[in-house]
């Protein structure tokens, strides 16, 4: 076996694995584990840096590939010097400045040599051709002369001294510029000049403003503060000979010149002829640090940088170096793109940003830059790298896919030991560690233990391999458990692999294999089963598996030994996916542990309950598929995934992910490559080599870039400042705002962070005070378009971040005023406000004068109305007294005559007797509706008309109705024919009572128009939601019809379709008003249709609310009264009679006898009478009259309940329980109704009444009062 140093480094800290190796053979195992033992480390000879480099060329917008000065001014942007004009960079876009013949503003010459932003922040560029002085509010150009007139001075260095003053060098010479204030004839800052020197001379100046000269072919030079009055310069010599020349002679000169300074630890470079050396400030003589090789070649005017670890960049025409003058060792920078490197070899200058990157210009293949903490993530390109183990050395040990096995020792970045196994070798150890070389484990008597066909050892100390063959029992009950998934160590006597289908102990002490069968099958025979194996500090064994996780603790009972937790996606606390590749123990908290996924994300399972706390992309993680998880020092979790790496916060919960970008080997990483060395460091490998890094090297960069605007666009178009008309005097990103007029609809914002490491990734934030509510996150989309602005001032502001997501919090902002058009602004408010002022003063004075000429007709209307208003007051009131006075002494004879009537029909009489008898009580039938419907009528207009709601049998309702008028029907010959839909519901919820009411006048009118034929009435369900139903029903009848023209007007009051019909037919013309004004009361509608001659058709719908089937039923609501009202339940009742009128009291008494057995009835003729007869008697209920002589009904009720109870009693009353009362009058008004409830009676019969009526309202007054009859 050989061992091979490395020459080329792969990114910044970290080389290739060699790409030779030697053939294995039997004894490269020995040889291979003696190495890893090995305290000798062969150093590499490093000289070669391999940097992820990025290329900006013509391509991205350079104006021409040679680049001769970089520099960064203080508002951010960069500045590139090139052969074809100067460029200004903003991360994205540049902006090219050239020389134009026509116009003297222009930069002089396209070939620009040098730049220097003085402290004034003047930018001063010199030319092929002279010094220019850059004016950025006009972005034009001043002509300075620099030396003598007559010659053509190519100004190829420029500084500035501790007292301003300006040092120019050229190819002839040096000019110093002393400024003495104001401008001169062209714009350009008076000075004064002074030459120094005669050949061509670099310049260049430190901190304390020390100017350092070097001549091109001579020697180097120095003027110092306290000598630039008096012109003294002091020569540099080195300290020891840097060679001698075609004489022998020893040269001492510091030939062609460059000073850089390194600011963070106060030292001075020089850059000469032959090497690199050391300055100090207060001495002549010079440090020699180190000789150039001829591979560097000359390196005198050559440009240099310092990076923040104090090393030297060189640019010069053999490459990029870097130079260490801690160590004085030299590197050759090299791009990791090939197609790069031939670009990288002809270096021109180079510059450190304020960011620290890096950047170089090339002599004809632009510019190049580097970010310096991509180096943080020290990385190591070789083949996909499967399995690491940590070494106790510090040393990793690295198994590759394609067979080699490695040690890697990160301390002298060397590669001690690599191997590839040959599988064709016949010890069966060498023939099969390529595949068991997932990893070796090493116990703490420094054995190693692999598997392979059960359990091998190898002990360095004495050079032997044991192997541990399974025995033939546990071969014969597990034939396919050969195969060792995973290997892990427990204490010193168990050793815990997976095998396809059991959990394997080994006993190291008896050397014996015990087999555990796993509680869930493999997927497959070829899918890996066991990915995770992990002890935690309970001894509880953890496996992470293709088809869940699962815990193992042995020492449990048999049956609890198992647990398995798998998802499900119902429960958003299980695991997110089946397929575990890693399990990582939190470091703070015992009872946790860190579950890594394929697919399914983070997850952190509290072992206590069972359950995960998910993490996936939507939470920051920047890949669902974790393959290793590592804790730092610092109790982090590193994790790597399919898109980089991330970083955990278990304190804040937040993740910080990083990429190739950031120097990663690739954006891919492998499964059980990665592992955690003695001192801390994390590997991680993945498909093209590994990373390897100490977390504590990671440190954010909090330096924002600043921000600017860099351009406006209006209408889509680019703003530019210089043209005729525009909003803006300046560039943007000097201008604090503009005006533009309302009729620009579209303005377009563009702006960008001046941070340059990796612009395509920065993120912005913006918004516009007085339009946006709040800040706009934009993305990596560097613009910002408002389209239809109002008139107004906004405030445009944005801010973003740097690469490692930390935001500029300050940002910037741009004013913006939208004009509002003419018609909008402050004059035309001014003269509209004028013209309505004046027009509103005459329309006022003419308002007045109108207004006395209105108030002495509205005195004089408003007195006619009042009188009008109290006129028709009266008029209404008396109206309604009139109605209720004429249907209580309507109602009253009425009662006498129905009354006798019924009793008369009731009792024995002549046959001859029944038709009088059948007369006298339809005619008082009819004479009863008459007045029912004035009195609708009149409540339906008084709006004092009251609709129950009740439970109701529609189909009921129709048959009672149809049961009353089919006699009428009968009588005169016709038909009565009904058609019920069978959809109809039993029950609704509705007022049966106008139900009843509207289909009696329907029915009824129907038959009394009617000669023959017949009667049609249907009922069905118009339409049906879940909780209501449309119900419809027809009166369609075969009679005499309604001429077009008074079909219209039949609903009207007192209207029917011809007077002659009245006259023939009778009628009040109230009946299908009173029906119009109930169905619309109930949310309905009612229509009629007809053809003279043959018949008509009223139709009407009412919605009604559907009764759930299974509501329990309200029984009082159904309640109707029995047929037999002769019950005994009443029997033996003594009532108080209070009536005046002698035939009602018959009435009443006939009626109560009848049906009430054994009844005893007292008289009493007035309120007063009814009064003393209660205070001597007890009785059951009394039935009192309203009106009545002496004392009215109201007022005797109210004495009984206030007086005639309890404590009240009035003397000589005995003690009686609460006597029912129950109004029987004729006042049957509403208000009268409630009047009568407020005096405190206990129910209502109207008069005439009904045997049916009565009883009822004497048996629930009865019930009500709680008299227990």
């Amino acid at each position: 076996m050989r061992t091979q140093g490395m020459r080329v480094r792969a990114r910044e800290g970290a080389w290739t694995r060699p790409s030779s190796f030697s053939r294995f053979h039997p004894l490269a195992f020995a040889l291979f584990i003696l190495a890893l033992f090995s305290t000798t480390r062969i150093q590499a000879q490093w000289d070669t840096l391999l940097l992820p480099f990025r290329a900006l060329t013509i391509e991205d917008g350079l104006s021409q590939g040679m680049v001769n000065a970089i520099i960064q001014d203080k508002y951010g942007f960069m500045w590139l010097a090139t052969k074809d004009g100067l460029n200004r960079y903003d991360g994205y876009s540049f902006t090219v400045f050239r020389h134009d013949p026509e116009d003297s503003a222009t930069v002089r010459n396209n070939y620009i040599y040098a730049l220097l932003e003085d402290e004034q922040g003047r930018l001063w560029v010199g030319t092929a051709e002279g010094l220019d002085l850059f004016d950025r509010r006009t972005e034009t150009f001043i002509h300075v002369q620099a030396g003598r007139e007559h010659i053509r001075n190519i100004v190829q260095s420029i500084a500035q001294d501790a007292s301003g003053d300006l040092w120019v060098g050229h190819n002839h010479g040096v000019v110093k510029f002393t400024f003495t204030g104001g401008k001169g004839a062209n714009g350009e800052p008076a000075c004064s000049s002074r030459n120094f020197l005669e050949s061509t001379c670099f310049v260049s100046a430190d901190r304390s403003g020390t100017i350092w000269v070097g001549q091109l072919d001579l020697a180097g030079f120095r003027i110092t503060p306290e000598h630039m009055g008096n012109d003294r310069v002091d020569t540099l010599h080195l300290d020891r000979p840097a060679g001698r020349d075609r004489t022998g002679r020893d040269l001492y000169d510091l030939t062609g010149l460059t000073v850089v300074e390194d600011t963070i630890n106060n030292r001075l470079f020089g850059l000469y002829m032959y090497g690199v050396v050391e300055l100090e400030r207060g001495s002549t003589e010079v440090r020699t640090l180190s000789q150039v090789s001829p591979q560097l070649g000359q390196i005198r005017g050559a440009n240099a940088t310092v990076d923040e670890k104090g090393r030297l960049w060189i640019a010069v025409f053999t490459g990029i170096y870097r130079f260490d003058p801690e160590v004085r060792t030299w590197c050759l920078a090299m791009p990791t793109d090939q197609n790069l490197r031939p670009m990288a070899q002809l270096a021109k200058c180079s510059y450190r940003d304020r960011n620290g990157t890096l950047w170089l210009g090339t002599a004809g293949f632009g510019a190049f830059t580097y970010e310096p903490r991509t180096g943080r993530f020290h990385t190591v390109n070789t083949a996909s790298c499967g399995r690491m183990v940590p070494l106790p050395d510090g040393r990793v040990l690295i198994s590759y896919f394609d067979g080699f096995l490695n040690v890697f020792d990160p301390r002298s970045r060397s590669w001690p030991v690599s191997i590839r196994w040959n599988e064709k070798e016949d010890h069966p150890l060498f023939a099969t560690l390529n595949r068991t070389a997932r990893g070796p484990v090493r116990d703490d008597q420094g054995i190693y233990w692999f598997n392979h066909a059960g359990i091998m050892s190898y002990d360095p100390v004495i050079d032997r391999i044991t192997a541990y063959p399974r025995d033939p029992i546990a071969r014969a009950a597990f034939p396919e458990e050969d195969y060792n998934e995973m290997l892990l160590l427990e204490g010193d006597s168990n050793i815990w692999s997976g095998t396809p289908h059991t959990l394997c102990r080994f006993d190291r002490r008896t050397s014996t294999y015990h087999h555990v069968p796993y509680p869930r099958s493999r997927l497959g025979d070829t899918e890996q089963f066991l990915h995770a194996l992990h002890r935690a500090d309970d001894g509880v064994l953890w496996l992470g598996t293709a088809t869940g996780l699962m815990s193992y603790d042995r020492h449990a009972d048999p049956a609890k030994r198992w647990k398995v937790f798998t998802n499900d996606p119902s429960d958003a606390g299980s695991l997110s996916a089946d397929m575990v590749y890693t399990i990582q123990a939190d470091p703070r908290d015992a009872n946790t542990l860190w579950i890594g996924t394929n697919g399914g994300g983070l997850n952190r399972l509290d072992k206590r309950t069972g359950r995960s706390t998910r993490y996936s992309i939507k939470d920051g993680l920047p890949n669902d598929v974790v393959y290793g998880i590592l804790t730092d020092d610092e109790g982090q979790l590193w994790m790597s995934t399919n898109k980089g790496l991330a970083r955990f916060s278990l304190a804040t919960g937040q993740f910080r992910s990083y990429d190739a970008s950031d120097g990663l080997q690739s954006d891919e990483f492998n499964r059980y490559a990665y592992c955690k060395a003695t001192d801390g460091t994390l590997f991680f490998g993945g498909v093209k080599g590994f990373n390897h890094f100490h977390p504590r090297d990671l440190v954010d960069d909090t330096l924002a870039g600043a921000i600017r605007i860099t351009g406006i666009k209006l209408l889509n178009k680019v703003l530019d400042f210089r043209a005729g008309g525009s909003p803006l005097t300046m560039p943007t990103y000097l201008s604090e705002g503009m005006s533009i007029p309302h009729s620009v609809n579209m303005v377009t914002f563009e702006f960008a962070t001046m941070e340059f490491s990796a612009p395509e990734e920065h993120r912005y934030q913006y918004m516009l005070d007085g339009f946006d509510a709040d800040w706009i996150m934009a993305g990596t989309d560097h613009s910002a378009v408002y389209t239809n602005l109002d008139p107004g001032n906004y405030t445009f502001r944005v801010r973003g971040d740097n690469r490692d997501g930390n935001w500029d919090r300050t940002g910037t902002s741009f004013r913006l005023i939208v004009w509002p058009p003419w018609y909008r602004t402050w004059w035309a408010y001014s003269i509209a406000l004028l013209v309505t002022v004046g027009g509103a003063w005459l329309y006022v004075r003419h308002l007045r004068r109108q207004k006395t000429l209105l108030e002495e007709v509205v005195l004089e209307r408003t007195s006619a109305l009042s009188a009008a208003k109290e006129r028709a007051e009266q008029s209404e009131r008396v109206k309604q007294q009139f109605l209720a006075n004429m249907s209580h002494e309507i109602r009253t004879p009425m009662n006498a005559i129905v009354g006798m009537s019924t009793v008369l029909r009731r009792n024995e009489h002549l046959p001859a007797q029944q038709a009088h008898l059948d007369a006298i009580a339809s005619s008082s039938e009819n004479l009863l509706v008459i007045v029912n419907d004035i009195l609708d009528l009149s409540k339906i207009e008084a709006g004092k008309l009251e609709l129950e709601k009740v439970r109701m049998d529609p189909r009921a309702i129709l048959d009672e109705v149809m049961e009353v008028m089919r006699f009428r029907a009968e009588e005169k010959g016709l038909r009565l024919e009904t058609c019920v839909a069978e959809e109809l519901p039993d029950a609704v919820m509705g007022a049966p009572t106008r139900l009843h009411q509207v289909l009696m006048n329907l029915i009824g009118n129907g038959i009394k128009f009617t000669e023959r034929g017949s009667v049609q009435v249907s009922m069905c369900v118009q339409e049906r939601l879940s909780d209501a139903v449309m119900l419809r029903c027809e009166v369609k009848d075969t009679g005499i019809g309604i001429a077009p023209r008074r079909l219209a007007r039949v609903f009207d009051e007192f209207t029917q379709a011809d007077e002659d019909h009245t006259r023939k037919f009778g009628g009040t013309g109230l009946g299908l008003t009173i029906c119009k004004r109930l169905v619309e009361m109930q949310g309905g509608t009612i229509s009629a249709t007809s053809v003279p001659g043959q018949g008509s058709t009223f139709g009407f719908t009412i919605p009604y609310t559907t009764v759930p089937v299974g509501a329990p039923v309200d029984q009082a609501d159904d309640a109707q009264p029995s047929p037999d009202t002769r019950t005994s339940e009443l029997r033996d009742l003594r009532i108080l009679l209070a009536e005046d009128n002698k035939l009602n009291v018959m009435v009443a008494e006939e009626e109560l006898k009848d049906a009430i057995p054994g009844v005893r009835v007292d008289v009493a003729v007035n309120g007063k009478m009814a009064l003393d007869m209660h205070a001597v008697e007890r009785y059951d209920l009394i039935l009192m009259d309203v009106q009545m002589p002496v004392m009215d009904g109201y007022e005797a009720t109210r004495v009984i309940r206030t007086f005639g109870e309890g404590d009240n009693k009035r003397p000589g009353m005995r003690e009686k329980a609460r006597v029912p009362i129950v109004a029987m009058t004729a006042n049957v008004m509403q208000a009268e109704v409630q009047q009568c409830m407020e005096a405190g009676m206990d129910g209502f019969v109207p008069k005439p009444f009904k045997q049916a009526e009565l009883v009822e309202a004497i048996r629930a007054a009865i019930a009500l009062a709680g008299t227990g009859r």
